[in-house]
């Protein structure tokens, strides 16, 4: 087995893992069998040495799942193959893990090495009969990269290898064209979503699309707008404040202007109407106060000098006696007493109106004053 790791999850101190053994093996997706022989291996080593002497070459990439083949994914780098050499047993490679890969490869969490290679970078052997099956026996000269995988392909590796994924995008087995294809499938997603968020017929011309995007609002001038918008936000919210506090003072000074009218009870039911609707608030009021006034000013003194009245504030003790013919207290007498009461409790409860008030409407309504 190709295994990266031993059963006990230890690394190999030098550092050195096995890309691919030795043997003949079949890729049902691709329908060919891939050849691993001492050309192969010693061919994918002097091309790796080859490609290792340009400056600045980064070494090969070892992916996760071979998702750096799928545009869709993610590319992270497991690690990165630094040197490569052609063994009796197949082909070995070094390799420098990135954090991630290595934290990955200790954990146990990946066994396996998967070998990339082109098409374009083997060579045709011709057929195979084997097993009553014809298909194209081909020899790899080129390692494109690696990664790691669980479900090898390339049955006899050393834990880390090759895929067993059939399909295209799983980056065991593709050609230069199929890969040009998905990047050329990926691109045309990506023009018909811009074409789509500028409003533009799906046949647009290119011309047409970089017309459209150079009326599109740049980042500075977005950012722009939005300090504005917050600007004018902070001062609408402060307009809003010293709104609610003059609101709120005006309230309170008609509050004092009725101060003989309202009870402490009622004010709050009064300063919300003067809230929603102080029009129609400050009319109730004003009548409430005339009828006040009204009444007070009719109470006169037995020597007539017109003194007004105190009000009765202990109201509970109160009793209200209607003088019959003869001058005393009669059982019909209760009785409009009893009436009166009850009358005014009907008024206050709808009207939401103070209690006396109400009894003032509801004397005059029993007993005709």
């Amino acid at each position: 087995m190709n295994l990266i790791l031993n059963r006990d999850f230890t690394m190999p101190p030098d550092g050195w893992y096995q890309f691919a053994p030795m043997g003949e093996f079949p890729h049902a997706g691709a329908d060919v069998i891939q050849v691993v022989d001492a050309e192969a291996c010693t061919a994918m080593s002097a091309r790796f040495k080859a490609d290792a002497a340009v400056a600045n070459f980064a070494g090969l990439l070892i992916d996760f799942d071979h998702f750096s083949m799928d545009g869709s994914q993610r590319s992270e780098a497991a690690g990165w193959v630094t040197d490569m050499e052609s063994r009796d047993t197949g082909l070995w490679g070094k390799i420098r893990w990135s954090d991630i890969g290595e934290e990955a490869v200790k954990g146990g969490r990946y066994r396996f090495l998967s070998p990339v290679w082109a098409r374009s970078d083997c060579v045709d052997l011709g057929p195979s009969t084997g097993s009553g099956q014809v298909a194209a026996r081909i020899r790899p000269v080129r390692m494109l990269n690696a990664a790691l995988t669980n479900d090898p392909n390339l049955k006899g590796l050393s834990p880390l290898s090759n895929s067993g994924q059939s399909a295209v995008g799983s980056g065991q087995f593709r050609t230069i064209g199929e890969r040009a294809q998905q990047k050329g499938n990926d691109m045309k997603a990506v023009i018909e979503k811009l074409v789509n968020h500028l409003g533009l017929a799906a046949d647009a011309t290119e011309a047409l699309i970089l017309e459209k995007m150079g009326g599109l609002q740049t980042v500075a001038a977005v950012t722009d707008l939005q300090n504005s918008l917050s600007a004018l936000q902070g001062k609408y919210d402060g307009l809003m404040t010293n709104l609610k506090a003059v609101e709120g003072e005006l309230v309170n000074r008609h509050l004092a202007d009725f101060e003989g009218v309202i009870s402490e009870g009622a004010k709050p039911f009064w300063a919300e109407q003067l809230v929603l609707n102080r029009t129609g608030a400050l009319a109730a009021l004003g009548d409430l106060k005339a009828s006040r006034q009204e009444a007070e000013g009719s109470g006169q003194g037995a020597n007539g000098n017109g003194q007004t009245r105190k009000p009765l504030h202990n109201r509970a003790t109160v009793r209200v006696v209607v003088p019959a013919g003869d001058g005393s207290g009669t059982p019909d007498a209760e009785s409009k007493a009893v009436k009166i009461r009850n009358r005014a409790h009907e008024i206050a409860g709808a009207e939401k109106i103070p209690f006396g008030v109400a009894f003032r409407r509801a004397e005059r309504e029993v007993i005709g004053q």
